[in-house]
């Protein structure tokens, strides 16, 4: 992170995220080791013996849970008014109210129990759990759906309103006690659709949102790893996909080498360097050829550690929070991200990315390790140094392969290296070696592989689809007396296979 902080708060910061993923990793030792999931069988009647529901209600336990959170349930809503938790609701909030360390939820702000035009959102849904845009006309909105997370969705009129579909996330664990016991057994209608979303953190640190077993729980999952959901959503990669993609809007290899700032230190002059003018090198804030920023100190890969190790090697500037020798950010960075006052805990108030983006194409070297080694969780990491012309120091997805651009090397593999000691020996080479460093920019006047059009091809589909639309159709379909199954595969027969 491109932010600076004083070591006393770094190392509070990373023994709470520890901790937290700590206590994650033991509450799934607890609970998981049960019995396989067994939930009894909703069986649907007969749509003559049904009523048709034109509007469709989701229920968003993501947002119910960032609501129960200890500072925002009792500060945040202080003020507000608050009521008694009706009696057959409570073995639901008792359930979730366990897992965030909140004492009682026999009371709640009023909001969260009764639902109002303030705690439900439209979703506006074309055909085929498409969302809809503008030139969707009124003939085609056949239904409506709702998303809220007031605990009233789950007071079931059985002549108007089954119980409502569900939203969830990795961040509740998946337990029989609540989502079968609770959730399944007692507050699920047949056209209720439930729905699993992983966009966050890796699989590595929730590990029950990628129990295939749990997993079975859900009618549609949308997440990064499509071994294990059905819908894969736009990753991390979108958001720089034009100057990655698209040749033209690509930096040149001339445009690259010209960005890279000479090396000014002592016990640092790589022979590339040779022909910088001595004036330039000694106005140069650049002390190695590899940068180094992370925030996030504490991870399953480790990357700390290795970085540390490398660093015993090779020279590596740090900007980040963690490990050693950590040096302040230059005042032109920030300026331009405009973080003189502020720190890591608000970075979305400044333009940490711009930031970020200028540091890094001034470097020859970018470390880009994940926070943890799974399956298709390719981050900014990786794309923030190729769009910018930083040749990534890779560790992370194990299949990485898939997701390059270029047709031979783009990175530094540390997967092809023993030892840190080699990688850095081996980086040592390539930055003093002006034609092999070069040709980690090769692919700037390729095409990208076959496979990565693929893929780019099913994130440009993927872009018109939402979980939220996807249950409310295949819920709409079940009260029309369809399959749910059916109607997913045919969805995912449109959007294409990854």
């Amino acid at each position: 992170m491109l932010c600076s902080k004083r070591k006393k708060t770094r190392l509070i910061s990373n023994f709470i995220c520890f901790t937290g993923i700590l206590s994650f990793i033991l509450l799934y030792q607890i609970t998981f080791h049960q019995a396989d999931i067994q939930p009894r069988i909703i069986s649907c009647p007969s749509p003559k013996q049904t009523r048709y529901e034109k509007t469709k209600y989701i229920f968003n336990l993501d947002l119910w849970r960032y609501l129960v959170a200890k500072d925002q349930l009792y500060v945040k809503n202080r003020e507000k008014p608050w009521c008694d938790v009706p009696k057959e609701l409570q073995v639901i909030t008792n359930a979730l109210c366990q897992f965030y360390g909140t004492p009682s939820c026999t009371r709640l702000p009023c909001h969260m129990i009764y639902s109002s035009s303030d705690t439900l959102t439209n979703i506006d849904c074309a055909s085929n759990g498409q969302i809809s845009t503008k030139v969707s006309t009124k003939r085609n909105k056949k239904f409506q759906c709702k998303r809220g997370y007031s605990l009233d969705l789950f007071m079931k009129d059985n002549e108007n309103q089954s119980y409502p579909s569900i939203i969830a996330d990795p961040f509740t664990p998946i337990t029989n006690s609540f989502y079968v016991k609770v959730l399944h057994n007692q507050y699920r209608s047949c056209n209720s659709m439930w729905g699993m979303i992983q966009t966050h953190e890796s699989l590595s640190y929730y590990p029950w949102s990628g129990d295939r077993e749990k997993m079975k729980l859900f009618d549609v999952t949308f997440g990064y790893d499509r071994s294990v959901y059905d819908f894969v959503p736009p990753p991390w990669l979108i958001n720089y996909i034009d100057g990655i993609d698209q040749t033209p809007k690509r930096l040149s290899l001339k445009q690259v080498m010209t960005n890279k700032k000479p090396i000014n230190s002592p016990s640092n002059r790589d022979d590339y360097w040779i022909n910088q003018q001595t004036n330039s090198i000694q106005s140069s804030y650049v002390k190695a050829s590899i940068l180094w920023m992370n925030s996030n100190c504490q991870t399953i890969s480790k990357r700390t550690q290795y970085v540390e190790q490398m660093m015993k090697f090779i020279d590596i500037d740090n900007f980040g929070l963690c490990g050693t020798n950590i040096r302040p950010l230059p005042q032109h960075i920030i300026d331009l991200e405009g973080s003189k006052t502020r720190n890591e805990q608000n970075r979305n108030s400044y333009n940490w990315e711009a930031g970020k983006l200028a540091l890094t194409s001034d470097y020859l070297f970018t470390i880009a390790i994940e926070n943890s080694r799974s399956y298709d969780y390719v981050t900014e990491k990786l794309w923030q140094p190729l769009l910018v012309g930083s040749v990534p120091i890779y560790l992370g997805a194990p299949n990485i392969e898939d997701w390059l651009p270029c047709r031979t090397d783009c990175i530094i593999d540390l997967r092809k290296f023993k030892t840190p000691k080699d990688a850095a020996l081996f980086i040592k080479n390539v930055a003093k070696n002006r034609t092999l460093y070069e040709s980690y920019h090769q692919w700037r006047n390729e095409e990208i592989p076959d496979k990565l059009k693929k893929m780019l091809k099913y994130f440009s589909s993927m872009r018109n689809y939402s979980l939220e639309c996807v249950l409310c159709e295949m819920s709409k379909r079940v009260d029309e007396g369809q399959s749910a199954k059916e109607t997913k595969k045919k969805i995912l027969d449109i959007v294409g296979h990854l």
